[in-house]
């Protein structure tokens, strides 16, 4: 391939990452999904766990009483990982999704935001939604 040798495992992956430097980071350029896209997003998700036996969790956010929902969102692109997406979950509430988490790992998430964010985001606007519902008592 031109004089590139892709890693032949994981281990090997380490000496190619100069070739990754210029690439972005999904942390910090995370894309909000319209509302199809992250249906979409969900449904494919949902086949996945079926099929590889995980579950994972959704966090609904409230955003409708946010002064600055592009600072929010920015925010919170922040700190999410990169297995996991977000999008919106009809036109006033985000949805997280939370690969391979359950409840508690999501109502962490939850935590971590609010201590993160401070002003502007409140539990009491959040909800946690699992799959499959075995997860929701993890």
């Amino acid at each position: 391939m031109d004089g590139i040798s892709l890693p032949k495992s994981v281990l090997d992956f380490s000496r190619h990452e100069e070739l990754c430097l210029d690439l972005p980071v999904k942390n910090s350029f995370a894309e909000i999904y319209t509302h199809e896209e992250f249906h979409s997003t969900l449904v494919r998700e949902k086949a996945r766990a079926d099929r590889h036996g995980h579950g994972f969790s959704l966090v609904a956010i409230e955003v409708s009483g946010l002064d600055d929902i592009n600072s929010f969102t920015k925010n919170l692109q922040k700190l999410v990982r990169a297995s996991d997406d977000i999008g919106w979950f009809d036109h006033k509430v985000l949805g997280v999704y939370l690969f391979n988490t359950s409840a508690k790992g999501a109502w962490k998430f939850v935590d971590k935001c609010r201590r993160t964010m401070g002003v502007g985001f409140s539990t009491f606007n959040c909800s946690v939604y699992c799959y499959p519902n075995e997860w929701c008592n993890l």
